[in-house]
């Protein structure tokens, strides 16, 4: 074995995670020219990030390693249930498929790996790495106050028991600030999914919160797929207080770079941008709930009357499945206003300018890339950090409207549009959105805070 620093990078391959991880190892494989990186994660995640017919194009000091998942052929996690499900199993067969990988890739690079650098939810990482004598760094995907929750956990628990046995009505104790918590002041108990407060032995979402409290601490570093100006500076100082270095190396997913324009059919198969291109400024709301969430067939309803009735234009990415619970003749009257796609370029449509409104799951990714568009957020959170990311666009930053009384209903989903797209209240949440913007723009720029963290994550993988 030659000498030299190799950083194996371990994915968790599901849902929205490969994709932030894959590219801050692109920025880093450029930046550490003199740094080997096997990128270990299983062949259908590999296959949608890394394209066999791409692949010549990474920089030649990374190499893609294909892992086995554990899990039957026929399972393909298309449900959060089916999602959890699939995660207990993969996490099960991870340290023996990641080993597995790590010493395939030693024999092909002829060097030792120095260092582990994984998703955060992989937490046998840590007891590989130390059984590998090597640091582990660990990269978390989900919002910061997500993270938060974590280390407040048992406190959250005693208060979800307390609030039970006083008899507290449910509704009111569950809007009530969790002022006992400084980092997490600003939300309140139904932001936390129900799954993490139950009985860790009876419960995979809880016991994997359990294992991330355990060992999260031990990581030479965290890193955050954030930026610090855009969180409460009690819940950063709180995690800061728990980890040996934090690091915001600013949202993966996001540039603020005006997009590229796709000339190809190919990287706009469904013509969404061409369709934009006809409507008004600010005019169409956009629609997406993400990879996993799926709002139930009355809100799906409910939301198409509530376009029709509006007489907004919309651009709606939906799976192909559900398009049957869209009421009958919906795309026939909404006709010209309105284009439903199985897929869109996302970040192009929320940089369009004809685009005036992102109604989301609020996962952390797209509300990112809603604010790089500068466009105001409808939130119809569903799980994990959607609630606590939909709590920071509405009362945080200011940039975005809920449904009335967390379902989609026509008469809510009215109100939202017009707030969002007719009315002053929406004018000032697209200023509130430039605004912040701006704030990360300065951050994502030369000399601001994600430059100097990043360098600082280059300096720990660089010289482990």
């Amino acid at each position: 074995m030659s000498s030299g620093k190799h950083v194996a990078v371990l994915a968790f391959p599901f849902a929205c995670h490969p994709l932030p991880l894959a590219n801050l190892l692109r920025e880093l494989a450029e930046t550490a020219t003199n740094v080997h990186f096997s990128f270990l994660s299983t062949a259908k995640s590999n296959d949608d990030l890394f394209p066999h017919f791409s692949r010549a194009e990474l920089p030649p000091n990374i190499v893609i390693y294909d892992i086995d998942d554990g899990l039957p052929a026929s399972h393909h996690g298309a449900t959060m249930e089916e999602l959890i499900g699939q995660t207990d199993g993969f996490l099960k067969q991870a340290p023996k498929s990641f080993r597995a990988a790590i010493n395939a890739a030693e024999r092909d690079a002829r060097k030792k790996v120095s260092c582990l650098f994984s998703d955060a939810l992989l937490y046998p990482a840590c007891e590989i790495a130390e059984q590998m004598h090597i640091p582990w760094v660990t990269f978390w995907v989900a919002s910061p106050c997500f993270l938060s929750i974590h280390f407040h956990i048992e406190v959250l628990r005693q208060l979800r028991h307390r609030n039970s046995c006083t008899g507290t009505a449910e509704v009111e104790a569950d809007d009530k600030a969790l002022e006992m918590i400084p980092a997490l002041s600003l939300f309140r108990m139904s932001d936390i999914p129900d799954e993490m407060l139950e009985d860790p032995n009876t419960s995979m979402v809880s016991s994997l919160v359990h294992q991330l409290q355990r060992v999260l601490p031990r990581a030479a570093a965290v890193i955050m797929n954030s930026y610090v100006e855009a969180n409460p500076a009690p819940q950063i100082a709180d995690l800061k207080s728990k980890f040996k270095i934090l690091l915001h190396v600013g949202c993966r997913t996001v540039s603020f770079s005006p997009p590229p324009v796709l000339t190809s059919r190919n990287l706009d198969p469904t013509g969404c941008l061409m369709w934009l291109d006809t409507k008004d400024p600010r005019s169409v709301a956009y629609i997406c709930f993400g990879t996993v969430a799926i709002p139930s067939p009355t809100e799906l309803s409910a939301l198409a009357e509530a376009l029709e009735s509006t007489g907004t234009s919309f651009l709606w990415s939906i799976k192909e499945h559900m398009m049957v619970q869209l009421p009958e003749g919906f795309l026939e009257r909404t006709g010209p206003r309105g284009k439903i796609v199985s897929w869109a370029p996302q970040s192009q449509v929320l940089s369009h300018p004809a685009c005036g409104a992102y109604v989301t799951h609020c996962g952390y990714n797209s509300v990112f890339e809603s604010i790089a568009g500068g466009v105001p957020l409808i939130c119809k959170p569903f799980w994990t950090d959607n609630m606590m990311n939909g709590r920071l666009v509405k009362e945080w930053w200011g940039i975005g409207v809920g449904v009335e009384g967390k379902t989609i209903t026509k008469s809510g989903m009215v109100t939202a549009l017009e707030v969002v797209l007719r009315s002053e209240d929406g004018k000032e949440m697209r200023n509130k959105v430039c605004e912040l913007r701006e704030r990360l723009v300065e951050a994502a720029g030369p000399g601001g805070s994600v430059e100097t963290d990043f360098k600082t994550l280059v300096e720990v993988i660089s010289t482990s």
